[in-house]
């Protein structure tokens, strides 16, 4: 029952579910491997909490206390904190099996003579496979333990798995590991964001959480795997500087393509432990040799130009010193357009132009201007790095629209129902995610969604919309900072702004308050994050402040 409650609490807290992605994939087989220590070793903890073992005569308060602070070291599978519990209890308690982040206090009251019951404030969630989610409500959630007596001396014997922690510490005992996934065409790799305690068992975890597939929304279709479907792992060591992650038998059926895929998804998914630069994949201890193939190495971080992309005294280009750098085959006909707004791609090389009559035009390099959408009220649109160009009405926010190459338009089913507005619509620079700040009830609702494509890259869905953190007020505007952030500004009643960072499946900052926030739009980072002002100013953050770095601009470009 206690199992139970520890599971809808998990929900109570919004945390995401996971689910397995199949893809199919004969090698040989052939070295041995020999054994090493496991990835993330104690020697790479920045912080270890010592843990104290339970006194003597300690109250069944003392005892539990004891253990939920015990439970901040993950040494040894919670070796300390097990000392706490029952030997059955210990036995049978999962830590790993999901977390809440919360404020505290925690009051604890007397059910019975045997179970106290400990209330906390979520403010996150942490489920067994790592993933992160901020709570949607600050309501307290009660916890039971039972408690018997071993040989004189209170011991919880009756837990629900899992562990408690305070946000204060959750960095210090808790880190983030990006696994990656590729989009449907093999072009990018997309991260998926976890979060595991940090001890000898994170490489196994973190390879573990990538077999069982991608997030609950990434994993409709926005996203594939190069695993075949059930494939295990038993372990992840190194040894003389080569990692190896043993996988289970049916990985032997893959062809050289599929292999290599997988070779690329393990390295970047254990890229951020320092044993990891070097993956090899084994199957019975042999290591699997990967035989050419024709794969080419996905991108795992596109990027965009470093510099500002502006219309200033009516040319278009990057911003240098006080002109600007045309695009050549872009940039007059963007300025033939006397833009309301502009997005550019330059993987595709398309420009998707809110043009001065409130029409909607693709300008791709070297083509004349070619109107797309002709209806009232579109926000400004979106490109996409397969050049596609994105529209959407300001009042209908489920009549999302698609342009191809061929200037033809279909509509898109959402999942968004409810939505009354929408004020902006960014594509992710792999494509495979939308941002969309939308108006739901007369309150702003920042929301990420899947974007459901064929495996020639046409978008042919968006997803379950996730909800984003922003700050109180009005939207502004939104974009994607970098693969794993996105940033959105609001406006307060009062005129100020507020500017709020989310990581996707991590945790959300505030930016501060730029002046007069008219939009704004990422470069590779937060330090390239920049503000239009309404005076034609063009803001960074530095420090604490937002400043102006650039004059004159009238319309600040996003880039994908």
């Amino acid at each position: 029952m206690r199992r139970r409650l520890f599971t809808s609490l998990l929900a109570l807290v919004g945390v995401l579910l996971f689910a397995g992605l199949a893809a199919c994939s004969g090698i040989p087989r052939s070295g041995p491997v020999q054994a090493g220590d496991a990835i993330g070793t104690d020697d790479d903890i920045d912080v270890i909490f010592l843990a104290a073992d339970p006194v003597k005569g300690a109250s069944q308060q003392d005892i539990l206390n004891g253990f939920i602070l015990a439970a901040k070291s993950p040494q040894d599978d919670y070796q300390i904190a097990r000392r706490y519990l029952t030997k059955s209890a210990a036995d049978s308690w999962k830590p790993n099996e999901g977390a809440i982040v919360d404020t505290g206090p925690r009051p604890i009251t007397t059910v019975s003579d045997t179970e106290l019951q400990m209330n906390v404030t979520p403010v996150a969630g942490v489920n067994s496979n790592g993933a992160y989610t901020e709570s949607t409500s600050s309501a307290p959630l009660p916890l039971s333990f039972g408690f018997t007596q071993v040989d004189g001396e209170w011991r919880i014997n009756a837990l629900a798995d899992g562990i408690v922690i305070e946000d204060l510490f959750f960095d210090q005992v808790f880190s983030s590991h990006a696994l990656y996934f590729y989009d449907p065409t093999f072009t990018y790799l997309v991260p998926d964001l976890r979060w595991f305690p940090t001890s000898t068992a994170v490489g196994t975890r973190v390879v573990k959480a990538l077999l069982a597939g991608p997030s609950t929304w990434l994993g409709d279709g926005a996203v594939v795997t190069a695993f075949p479907d059930g494939t295990s792992t038993t372990s992840v060591v190194t040894t003389g500087g080569q990692t190896q992650v043993e996988l289970s038998s049916n990985v032997l059926q893959a062809d050289a393509n599929d292999l290599a895929r997988m070779q690329y998804q393990l390295r970047t998914s254990l890229s951020d432990l320092a044993s990891a630069s070097n993956v090899t994949i084994s199957v019975d201890q042999n290591i699997v040799p990967i035989p050419g193939s024709n794969v080419t190495p996905p991108d795992s971080a596109p990027r965009v130009d470093s510099r500002a992309l502006v219309l200033r005294d009516g040319a278009f280009g990057y911003v240098a010193g006080a002109s600007v750098a045309p695009i050549s085959g872009i940039s007059d006909g963007v300025e033939s357009l006397q833009p309301q707004s502009v997005a550019y791609s330059a993987t595709s090389e398309t420009a998707a132009v809110k043009a001065g009559n409130g029409q909607v035009y693709a300008v791709r390099g070297g083509d004349a201007p070619a109107v797309l959408d002709q209806r009232g009220g579109l926000i400004d649109p979106a490109v996409d790095p397969f050049g596609f160009v994105w529209t959407v009405p300001a009042a209908a926010p489920t009549s999302v629209t698609v342009y191809g190459s061929d200037d033809s338009g279909v509509t898109l089913p959402t999942s968004w129902d409810g939505a009354s507005g929408i004020t902006s619509l960014e594509i992710s620079r792999d494509g495979t995610r939308a941002l969309a700040f939308l108006s739901v009830d007369g309150l702003p609702k920042l929301v990420v969604a899947a974007v459901i494509r064929n495996q020639s890259g046409v978008p042919q869905r968006l997803g379950q919309p996730v909800e984003l953190s922003t700050g109180q007020g009005a939207p502004v505007d939104a974009t994607w900072v970098d693969q794993l952030t996105v940033a959105s500004v609001t406006a307060l009643p009062s005129g100020e702004d507020r500017a709020v960072a989310q990581v996707l499946g991590g945790r959300s900052s505030s930016l501060g308050a730029p002046v007069g926030a008219v939009s704004i739009a990422g470069g590779n980072d937060l330090d390239g994050l920049r503000v239009l002002s309404n005076d034609g100013g063009l803001l960074q953050q530095r420090g604490s402040a937002w400043q102006a770095t650039t004059t004159g601009i009238s319309r600040l470009a996003v880039q994908n």
